[in-house]
């Protein structure tokens, strides 16, 4: 049977499903629509399907009926089901249980896998690559280009597997490039950054784009770079990571004993970073404007600096006074030495005045739902569910700020765990139905176009330790099998 089949014309994909309990379907077979006697029905399951065999020994009327269409030999209800649960970044075994827990008929992890690498995975690289090409166009058509770039590590501290790069358009906070570099690719993990911007930044211009600025966190590798290779792109520094960098070097200094006034300082610290950022024309307007704040924690509001010679707030009085530092006390010198540090008054003065990369981190907490840290994945399964949280991230770029009937704009708060008590205000805001037309009525179809641009990813060797074979030869081969479809030491399949 063939998609094709359905009475209404419609694909198989955009039919509404309903849940049907089996005593209740079995009814509609029991009674011969001929002879209105009892027929012998048998059934047949392939996943979602179920083929019903209904034959009257009276009349000798004979029927099968199945529950879905055939999409090229595949039942359309498993190829859906496998679908949906990647392309929404679900977790397959969450959904099974669900489904077990529900007593409704689901598809094996067997048969996840091999559409998810048979298919699924040409489709999201193919939709990818057609989506990117259309942003780098817009982005050329924009003007000057103006680049935000950070790496995600799969894991904590030092031990990451892959690192994620992204370069995002800072004017549209729209993803333009993901690179992904495994570890053993640059030789550790404490290089991966350096590789990823590199890649991005080497494809980006190859296909035409011209950069006029990046923004970037202070690693010294692409600091290096940028200084000794790069003259051309104007370098600045995330306001977001040097204001948390300082932020966390407060609320360590604020767990000494007799130093706990510090940990009053650090909002306002903080924002007064992103002050002296974004009121300056120039670099070294911003290390005077900063280095005020070391006078400011101490009450005194005028400043040995032509630049900056005196606050332009009005005297704090009433409620508006605060806890100020008395000088010459151990958290006065030791919050000063931290504020006036050498190398990040040298690091102020290319501080981004204008664009940060906190989008960029949004991006990567949200990748949390495509690719958990606490699973393994394949390669090419990280590198697609990459894309996949791209396409999503920048279908929601541009959405409208949702607005009340009256037209006040609704916002919610969430209260994060390392925010300890404090919270966050959210504006509250389908690459999905365009994956699922492609992969029913162009990759089912003929898999040869999508399944050659997803053979020219470069795939690394497997991350694995060398071991002596019994002839003394070294062996390469994987400690645990792997292949496209592999996930292994997890509990996920990707």
């Amino acid at each position: 049977m063939d998609c094709t089949s359905i009475a209404d014309g419609l694909p198989p994909h955009t039919v509404t499903k309903y849940i049907v309990n089996e005593d209740m379907l079995m009814e509609l077979f029991k009674k011969c629509p001929v002879c209105t006697r009892s027929c012998i029905i048998s059934r047949t399951v392939i996943g979602t399907l179920l083929q019903v065999n209904q034959s009257c020994p009276h009349c000798e009327y004979a029927h099968q009926w199945s529950s879905q269409p055939m999409v090229n030999n595949i039942p359309a209800g498993n190829l859906q089901l496998c679908a949906a649960v990647l392309f929404t970044g679900s977790s397959f075994v969450k959904i099974s249980k669900f489904l077990e827990a529900f007593k409704t008929q689901g598809i094996s992890e067997t048969t996840f896998h091999k559409h998810q690498a048979n298919l699924l995975f040409p489709t999201i690289n193919w939709m990818w690559h057609q989506n990117q090409d259309d942003l780098i166009r817009e982005t050329i058509a924009g003007g000057d280009v103006t680049l935000g770039g950070d790496m995600r590590a799969d894991s904590p501290r030092h031990s990451a597997k892959y690192g994620s790069y992204t370069m995002m358009d800072l004017k549209t906070n729209k993803v333009i490039d993901i690179q992904l570099v495994q570890s053993n690719e640059v030789g550790n993990s404490c290089r991966m950054e350096k590789e990823g911007f590199q890649c991005s930044l080497s494809l980006l211009e190859h296909k035409g784009v011209t950069i006029k600025a990046i923004v970037t966190d202070r690693h010294p590798g692409i600091q290096k770079y940028m200084r000794e290779q790069r003259h051309d792109i104007t370098h600045y520094f995330d306001p977001w990571h040097m204001g948390k960098g300082i932020g966390k070097k407060m609320d360590v200094l604020a767990k000494v004993r007799r130093m706990q006034d510090v940990g009053l300082w650090k909002k306002s610290i903080v924002n007064h970073l992103y002050w002296s950022a974004s009121t300056s024309a120039s670099g070294e307007e911003v290390v005077a404007k900063w280095s005020s704040v070391a006078n400011h924690i101490q009450n005194v509001h005028i400043h040995d600096n032509t630049l900056f010679p005196t606050s332009l707030h009005q005297p704090l009085v009433g409620e508006q006074a605060r806890q100020w530092l008395k000088p010459s006390t151990a958290a006065c010198e030791k919050l000063t030495a931290i504020l006036l540090s050498t190398r990040l008054l040298k690091d102020m003065e290319k501080i981004s005045p204008q664009y940060h990369t906190s989008q960029i981190e949004c991006f990567h907490s949200f990748i949390l739902k495509f690719a958990p840290k606490n699973v393994v994945f394949s390669y090419t399964g990280m590198l697609c569910r990459l894309q996949l949280m791209a396409m999503h991230c920048n279908e929601n770029a541009t959405r409208v700020h949702s607005s009340t009937t009256a037209g006040e704009l609704r916002y919610s708060i969430t209260y994060l765990k390392y925010k300890h008590g404090d919270f966050m205000m959210h504006q509250l805001k389908s690459y999905i139905d365009a994956l699922m037309e492609l992969l029913f009525h162009n990759v089912v179809e003929d898999l040869r176009p999508y399944q050659e641009l997803l053979d020219k990813i470069p795939v690394p060797e497997p991350l694995c330790a060398q071991f002596t074979r019994p002839d003394n030869k070294p062996d390469t081969s994987p400690a645990f099998p792997r292949t496209d479809t592999d996930e292994f030491l997890s509990m996920d399949g990707g």
